[in-house]
């Protein structure tokens, strides 16, 4: 999704899309909204309700229009139009409500009951949407809140616990207005699920009572008003979700886990209707509670948000209950940060190397790779390709003028690589070239206009860099080149339309340099050019289509910078441009085909980002573009040969196999 939920609604429309509206993150509730398509898999942002709001209820009408209704902690009622994708408030209920249900009534009425706002006895409410209003419809005959409600076959609503260790049930009846008790169930419970099966019957799962959760389930039979206990599920859970598949089984999802509020679940159950029991059915990918689960028209489940591991989740998933497989963004074989990604000839991604941080007890540990794998945007699947010799990380890797890739320097076992590599796309294999002179790690490599590969600086073994080396592929050697100027790791090199290459920026020990350098192959030496505005390392630079460099972001002592320059290579000077939304360094940046640059993840003044943005060179401007399920820091990216952006891996709280895709 574009943007971390938890108690949003998710509804699906007649047309198949399903809208998601509302819910919080970090307690605050906000009205934005988002639509997913099935059919093209994708998300876009629909318009903004009127009021922030969550804990609220979403219905859809018979008219193909939504009714959201409350949450904390209002009165106050919205439509949202499909056709017009706009939001547009309806009537006043006489009650505020969060908790609540809302239940459309064969009539095309709905009835809201209880809810944590609703003090006044037990008022439940109607609404008429050929009037937009509401009206008073008798007092249930107990307060309640986290309650189930649901429609029976026969037009009755059923309503089932709630909190204060509710054991309670009763009816209401549409046509009388009148609420009627009914047996009442063996457990009390509330956040509890309730299912409406096909043979009549209401499953009801879960739910809190007296400090503990339930794995209990029972089922109300409409013809006898009596409870009967079915077998019980392997896991005591509540918040979960429960949907009714196409096939009549029972889906329910996630949960917190023992009472911890920080502490969340992936398992599932499905149950079978007919034989009562709980097979054992395929985990969620994600840890949650207070997601939405929407069935789509071709039977399969989709899974949005919740709260995951202390945070509010962005993130989505699919079910199918056909093949018992879930399904979520496209993933890499491997979890990798510090690795690199290289489109090759044949329009694949090379993705190398790279490390997985992982924290069992709270004990920093890595893995290094030598794993590399292959990414085909066509198919859009990620295959396992040839080991390199040695497993690698900070390393750098680029195509060269005949289609192979190489790979050079980088970090294994705390030790730091002067080794080389060569990967052929028409073997699949990978093969040992010249070392180069200095081991390295963190520096830069350029492939120049001779065709030759320039590296220079970056952290040699207890020692920063300003040595170069030049790697000549028709003879695998590499010879010394001129020093840099100044010592530098975490620049950037930036090959310009005169063959020349631009360095700016880095960093020595503590302090970050504001100066930037000239590389000319012609006579390989290196010279001084105009100095930045500001001082930075782990910046971007990019080519634009104009030859200017735009400069973004990076770290200047310690402080975030959201500052970006432009370079002029006709007259070497820098000249600020417009400044980038978010502060950030070791970001990415992409050039669109259209010119702009996609800035991409990084860390800011609170941890990784998810939050991208796009700059015009026309206006000199910085807007935020898409949100992606990930935050990222890291990460590596690939423009890829119809123009999308490819991001792969990266790190926040442990590493990353997600890979996702940017759309121009």
């Amino acid at each position: 999704m574009n943007y971390v939920r938890v108690y949003h609604t998710s509804t699906v429309l007649l047309d198949g899309r399903v809208l998601i509206a509302g819910g919080a993150s970090d307690n605050y509730p906000f009205n934005s909204s988002e639509l997913y398509d099935p059919l093209a898999d994708t998300w876009t942002i629909t318009g903004s309700m009127v009021i922030g709001r969550s804990r609220h209820t979403a219905t859809l009408l018979p008219n193909g229009k939504v009714l959201v209704v409350g949450g904390n902690p209002y009165n106050t009622t919205e439509l949202y139009d499909p056709t017009t994708e706009m939001w547009s408030i309806t009537g006043n209920l006489s009650y505020s409500r969060s908790g609540h249900t809302a239940s459309l009534l064969l009539n095309g009425k709905v009835l809201v009951v209880g809810g944590g706002y609703a003090y006044s006895g037990s008022p439940a409410e109607l609404y008429d949407p050929s009037t937009g209003m509401w009206t008073l419809t008798g007092n249930m005959t107990t307060t309640r809140s986290g309650h189930t409600a649901s429609v029976l076959l026969n037009g009755k609503v059923l309503i089932a616990g709630g909190e204060r260790y509710v054991y309670s049930a009763e009816l209401y009846d549409p046509i009388t207005e009148i609420w009627m008790v009914v047996g009442s169930m063996n457990y009390s419970r509330s956040y509890h699920t309730a299912s409406l099966l096909s043979n009549g019957k209401v499953l009801v799962v879960g739910g809190s009572t007296d400090n503990s959760y339930l794995n209990s389930a029972e089922l109300y039979d409409p013809s006898t008003e009596v409870w009967t206990t079915t077998n019980v599920m392997t896991v005591a859970r509540s918040y979960h979700t429960a949907s009714v598949l196409n096939d009549g089984n029972v889906l329910v999802i996630g949960s917190n886990a023992f009472l911890n509020d920080s502490d969340y679940i992936n398992s599932i159950e499905l149950y079978n209707y007919l034989a009562g029991t709980w097979p054992i059915t395929a985990s969620t990918i994600y840890n949650r509670r207070g997601h939405g689960a929407s069935v789509l028209i071709d039977g399969t489940v989709l899974i949005t948000g919740g709260h995951s591991i202390f945070v509010a989740a962005s993130t989505n998933e699919i079910y199918n209950p056909y093949t018992n497989n879930w399904s979520t963004p496209r993933i890499m074989s491997y979890n990798r940060f510090f690795h690199t990604s290289t489109t090759i000839l044949t329009g694949q991604i090379l993705i190398t190397g790279g490390i997985n941080y992982y924290y069992p007890n709270l004990i920093y540990n890595y893995t290094e790779f030598s794993s590399s794998e292959l990414y085909d945007p066509i198919l859009d699947i990620s295959t396992i390709a040839a080991n390199m010799t040695n497993a690698r990380y900070k390393h750098r890797a680029l195509a060269l003028s005949d289609g192979k890739v190489l790979v050079v320097g980088g970090i294994n076992s705390n030790s730091t690589l002067n080794s080389a590599e060569l990967y052929d796309p028409t073997t699949g294999l990978w093969t040992i070239t010249g070392s180069m002179i200095f081991a390295r790690s963190e520096h830069i490599a350029t492939l120049l206009s001779n065709g030759k590969v320039l590296v220079a600086g970056g952290l040699e073994p207890n020692r920063y860099s300003s040595s170069t080396e030049l790697y000549d592929p028709s003879t695998g050697t590499w010879i010394l080149g001129s020093n840099m100027t100044q010592t530098r790791y975490g620049h950037t090199a930036s090959l310009l339309s005169s063959g020349k290459v631009l360095v700016t920026g880095g960093r020595l020990e503590r302090y970050s340099f504001i100066t930037a350098e000239l590389y000319d192959p012609v006579t390989e030496m290196w010279t001084p050019t105009g100095n930045m505005s500001y001082d930075r390392y782990g910046h971007t630079a990019t080519v634009l289509l104009s030859g200017k460099v735009l400069v973004a972001g990076g770290l200047s002592n310690n402080n975030y910078l959201n500052s970006a320059e432009l370079y002029d290579p006709s007259t070497e000077l820098w000249t600020n441009t417009g400044t980038m939304n978010y502060n950030r360094f070791h970001h990415t940046a992409s050039l669109l085909s259209d010119g702009k640059v996609l800035i991409i993840g990084g860390e800011g003044r609170c941890g990784a980002l998810n939050i991208h943005e796009i700059y015009n060179p026309a206006t000199g401007q910085w807007t935020v573009t898409t949100i992606t399920d990930t935050f990222r820091l890291g990460h590596s990216v690939s423009l890829l040969l119809n123009g999308t952006v490819l991001v792969t891996g990266g790190s926040y709280y442990g590493c990353i196999n997600k890979v996702e895709k940017y759309h121009p």
